[in-house]
């Protein structure tokens, strides 16, 4: 199976950017969300491996999709990426479930964040077939 990643940001540099890097190193389907409302749309109607979802976005907050998601989807996974921050707000995210990163983030973290992940629920394909 190959995984979808959801990314989830208002800012659409983010979006394309996140994109761009995981394209070429992950075997994915990338769908991209500009606000909670639309994020929370998709998710009662899809389902979704991974999500990286940033935290201050206008109307639906990022902390309201992933409490969402707690009770809707408790395997998927959950990389809450925010220029907020601190260890309050880390340990918020962890105790609701999610994986807490810092903006601006490590590309190179997180590939291995939801490589560990993907191999961690196992019955992926997510390899690329020309590794970048």
């Amino acid at each position: 199976m190959i995984p979808r990643i959801l990314v989830v940001d208002d800012e659409a540099p983010v979006r394309a950017y996140f994109r761009a890097f995981l394209t070429p190193r992950l075997r994915c389907e990338i769908i991209e969300m500009r606000d909670g409302k639309e994020a929370l749309d998709a998710l009662e109607r899809e389902e979704f491996h991974v999500i990286l979802l940033d935290q201050n976005m206008p109307g639906i907050d990022g902390f309201s999709i992933l409490q969402y998601l707690r009770q809707s989807a408790p395997a998927t996974t959950v990389i809450m990426i925010t220029g907020l921050g601190g260890a309050a707000l880390s340990h918020k995210v962890e105790s609701l479930g999610g994986i807490y990163m810092a903006k601006p983030v490590s590309l190179k973290a997180l590939l291995l964040v939801i490589e560990r992940e993907l191999e961690r629920r196992g019955g992926f394909d997510y390899r690329p077939l020309n590794p970048a």
